[in-house]
């Protein structure tokens, strides 16, 4: 995280940018305020600039913007990052979301280990009710992973939904298990630091998954969502109630995450409100 530099934009669209949140092999994440559109309430928002050699394809840019305009008038869940408006015909795409004042699980882990079984558990059934919610809007997110899953002080949130530009479609039946497939990996990697395919995260590997580290309690759940035939895969509301027995997604999830989490996702808000000169979520 860090201040523009001189060849960064000030704006994009509606959004007065104040700071670099990160950069991606799609373009660059910055944290911007301002209102999608014209009488809105202002917002922070994190802008994600798109290269526009990835989405010179006009087909791709529809479906890009049909799902984003979906989503923004459809999808209400504390589990998906609110969805704030694109523009995909400019000479500098972007796609924006709400901005999450956390870290992602991926930073998390590689700096501070694995998270226990019960965060897991919590973790897998506000992934699944993120699932779900795309799902119900007919959004498939492509690209679930450690790096697309933010961890906040409130609740868990996936980002970057319908933004794996270069990913296959196939059918719709098969895109919804395959996302049911990356939660697998990713709740892998959640507790075990390693992902479940040597380098390879396709649902197509010929491998068992390697689940060393995962709790014997999570690795029938974990097992059958990385089932190599997609309809063998369950559905994101019965996978939410054989991880998350007890509902605890529902607490927030500073009360689950281990505390040098909950220390890391406060720096970064601290971050956000240094570069953007206000006060987050009240405080």
């Amino acid at each position: 995280m860090a201040g523009l530099g001189s060849t960064d934009p000030q704006q994009l669209g509606p959004y007065r940018l104040h700071g670099v949140l990160g950069n991606g092999r799609m373009g660059t994440v910055y944290l911007g305020r301002g209102a999608p559109q014209r009488g809105a309430r202002k917002q922070l928002v994190a802008v994600r600039t798109l290269r526009p050699e990835l989405i010179r394809d006009r087909p791709l840019r529809a479906r890009l913007r049909q799902e984003m305009q979906a989503a923004a008038t459809s999808v209400r869940s504390p589990y998906v990052a609110d969805a704030a408006g694109c523009e995909l015909d400019s000479a500098q795409p972007w796609a924006a979301n709400a901005f999450v004042p956390g870290a992602s699980l991926e930073l998390l882990v590689s700096k501070y280990g694995p998270l226990p079984e019960s965060s897991v558990r919590a973790l897998g059934g506000a992934l699944c009710k993120s699932l779900m919610a795309l799902h119900a809007a007919r959004i498939t997110h492509r690209d679930l992973g450690p790096h697309n899953v933010l961890l906040a002080a409130d609740t868990p949130r996936a980002v970057d939904y319908g933004l794996a530009l270069g990913r296959m479609s196939g059918p719709a039946t098969d895109e919804l298990a395959d996302d049911v497939f990356d939660l697998g990996a990713t709740l892998v990697y959640a507790c075990s630091a390693h992902q479940p395919f040597a380098g390879n995260m396709l649902p197509m590997a010929r491998e068992d998954p390697d689940l060393t580290g995962v709790p014997d309690a999570l690795c029938p759940a974990l097992f059958a969502c990385l089932h190599k035939t997609p309809e063998s895969r369950p559905p994101p509301d019965v996978l939410a109630k054989a991880l998350d027995l007890a509902d605890t997604a529902e607490q927030p999830a500073a009360e689950w995450l281990p505390e040098v989490y909950t220390h890391e996702i406060e720096e970064v808000a601290d971050g956000a409100r240094r570069l953007s000169g206000r006060r987050l979520f009240g405080r």
